[in-house]
């Protein structure tokens, strides 16, 4: 189970990040892992699909609409309740209306599971050679494919297939090693000049021999390459290995955010 945290930890200039850059990138998010089920409520994105993706199973309040708050909430809560999962909010620095954060507070609401949103310019530049075959594949063999590299149940498996499959933009997906048994996945999705990276993952008895770095470094050169200007990417705050890679491959801090629910998962 996450543990809760005060977001007044979160430097100020994370938490309030609005520049182009960053609204690109959260545009980015929120179009990689859109699913079917999902409605508005007065403005607000309400998705509750079986997804790993917390992003595809909570409240994304992007609209500042025009319904009392209390309103609202009691709305999502019952479409989400009727899809058998916990009312639960993703707070950006794009959440509307204003102060949505101290009023889901005030409510009982406890913050959890703080990420940041991380960003670098592409440049031109050579991919590393790969101690492993890589494979690019379609996006129903990643999603299939990655979902079991991930250990998810394949009802779970499933919906990320249909999510994947009917992806409106393009993207470069890749599986390291064998393609029936790969040990390590990773993709990039584009919106616009965004390649945004996701999925990256390496099977546990694998790590520490650098394939998710020259999985990274793959994807980033072929989305160069596409025209690509500009990679982004979401990482817990506490992965603090997953960050260090990341830095190291030229990325820095762009925003935060973090979930609220009056139980935490």
């Amino acid at each position: 189970m996450a543990a809760a945290f005060d977001p007044r930890s979160v430097p100020e200039a994370l938490r309030d990040a609005r520049d182009a850059l960053a609204a690109q990138a959260e545009d980015a998010g929120l179009n990689a892992t859109h699913v079917r089920e999902q409605a508005l409520v007065d403005g607000w994105l309400v998705r509750f699909a079986n997804s790993r993706a917390k992003r595809a199973r909570c409240v994304n309040a992007i609209g500042d609409g025009l319904m009392p708050v209390d309103e609202r909430i009691e709305r999502a809560a019952a479409l989400l309740a009727a899809a058998g999962l916990p009312l639960t909010f993703r707070i950006t620095p794009f959440s509307q209306p204003q102060g949505l954060d101290a009023a889901l507070a005030e409510r009982g609401f406890v913050a959890f599971e703080e990420s940041r949103v991380m960003y670098r310019t592409l440049e031109a530049g050579t991919a590393p050679a790969s101690a492993l075959p890589l494979h690019e594949v379609g996006p129903r063999e990643f999603a299939d494919k990655a979902g079991r590299l991930y250990g998810d149940a394949p009802e779970r498996i499933a919906v990320d297939v249909e999510r994947a499959v009917s992806f409106a933009g393009t993207g470069i997906r890749l599986l390291m090693g064998e393609r029936d048994a790969p040990v390590a996945a990773g993709c990039v999705l584009f919106d616009g000049s965004m390649a945004g990276l996701y999925g990256v993952h390496t099977q546990a008895e694998m790590r520490g021999r650098g394939y998710a770095a020259t999985l990274v470094e793959t994807l980033l050169q072929r989305a160069q390459n596409a025209g690509a200007r500009h990679a982004c990417l979401q990482v817990g705050a506490g992965n603090a290995v997953a960050r260090a890679l990341y830095q190291r491959l030229g990325f820095s801090d762009c925003y935060a955010y973090w979930y609220r629910a009056r139980e935490i998962e």
